[in-house]
Formats: structure tokens, C-alpha cells, sequence
């Protein structure tokens, strides 16, 4: 479950201490508790606004609806750095971006909102990624290469310098990117090549 890897994410920033974990598809998930810390139905979160922050612990191409709709709540977002990676003091990270243990991102790259980059990725100078982005553990993503928003790159992809991938496109395990690649697609293989259209992102 990502909501418990993101708990001990936490639990290693000390500027930031967990007091629960929102639901939004099943009340009855809320009489349970995780990490013994309580489940709160999202209809019941506009009273934590005031003094909380949120972090959207979903890892889908479809983050942003969930983000939404707690932003629709009035609930702002925190911005997770965990300490040991290296993010250059050069490249901007985003609201309610979260960037995972031993990550590296190089010098005047840019990273966009609610952008979550899971543990031992690496992403090189002069990468633009965009709002929305999930790229999942050892992923390496070259340098001067753009992510469109919502693109989700899997578990051990590569993406060599200068690619540009477009919008809400999904990128598989273990792929090698070697060209640019349009959006609303999913990419598999070595090198990638387009197996399947029409990905939504919403």
C-alpha cells in the first residue's frame, strides 16, 4: 500500500508529523485504521483545512481527479523532499510534489505540481516535468528531456537526453525511450515502440 510507504516517507522529515489518511471510495474503509492513525472520509475534511496540509498518496495516471477533489475541500499540499535525496538548489519543485529516498535531480531541471518521483529515480539537468508526472523506482530520465503532464513512467525505465514524451502517456517497466513519443499512448520495450492509444489522464 503506497499510503504506508508515504507514512514512513514522513516519518523522516522532521518538519512534517502524519495524523491520518483520507478515503474517498468507501466509508466503510474508515472504521478501520492504518499505521494506527485514523481513516477520514473525504466529506469530513474541510474542518482540517484551516491547520493541515495533504499529500495524494495514489500512484495512477488518474492523480489528478483524486487531487481535485481535495483541493475542493480547501485543503492545501505539502511538499515532500525526503532527506536523502539531492534535488539542485537550481531546479523548482512544485506544490504537493513528492520525491522519494535516494532520488537525484540534476541542475535547472524544473519539476511541476503534484508531481511524485518514487525512491532512486534520477532525472537530469535541463528535464522539464510537468504537473501531475509519477515516475516510479530506478527510473532514469536523461537530461534536457520534457514529461508531459500526467505521463506515468513505470519501474526501471530509461529515457536517453533530448526526448520529449507528451501528455497522460504511460511509459512500461523497463522500457528504453530513443525517440519522442506523442501523447494519450503507452510505450513498451527495448526500445519503446507504442502498443496501445487513447490513454486518458482523467
Amino acid at each position: 500500500m503506497l499510503a504506508v510507504e508515504l507514512a514512513d516517507l514522513i516519518s523522516d522529515i522532521p518538519s512534517y508529523r502524519l495524523v491520518g489518511f483520507v478515503e474517498n471510495q468507501d466509508p466503510e474503509r474508515c472504521e478501520l485504521k492504518i499505521e494506527g492513525l485514523p481513516v477520514h472520509w473525504i466529506e469530513s475534511i474541510g474542518n482540517l483545512a484551516r491547520d493541515h496540509y495533504a499529500v495524494c498518496g495514489i500512484s495512477t495516471t488518474h492523480r489528478v481527479r483524486f487531487i481535485e477533489q481535495i483541493a475542493s475541500y480547501g485543503m492545501r499540499f505539502a511538499t515532500l523532499i525526503h532527506p536523502t535525496t539531492r534535488v539542485s538548489s537550481r531546479t523548482p519543485v512544485g506544490e504537493g510534489s513528492i520525491i522519494g529516498a535516494g532520488v537525484q535531480v540534476g541542475a535547472c531541471s524544473q519539476i511541476g505540481r503534484h508531481v511524485f518521483i518514487n525512491r532512486g529515480a534520477l532525472i537530469g539537468h535541463h528535464t522539464k516535468i510537468f504537473d501531475y508526472v509519477t515516475i516510479q523506482p530506478g527510473a532514469n530520465i536523461a537530461g534536457a528531456c520534457e514529461i508531459g503532464e500526467g505521463t506515468y513512467i513505470a519501474m526501471g525505465a530509461i529515457v536517453i537526453e533530448r526526448k520529449k514524451i507528451g501528455a497522460h502517456s504511460v511509459i512500461g517497466a523497463g522500457s528504453m525511450v530513443t525517440k519522442d513519443i506523442p501523447d494519450h499512448v503507452q510505450v513498451v520495450g527495448f526500445p519503446a515502440r507504442i502498443v496501445k492509444r487513447n490513454i486518458t489522464g482523467r
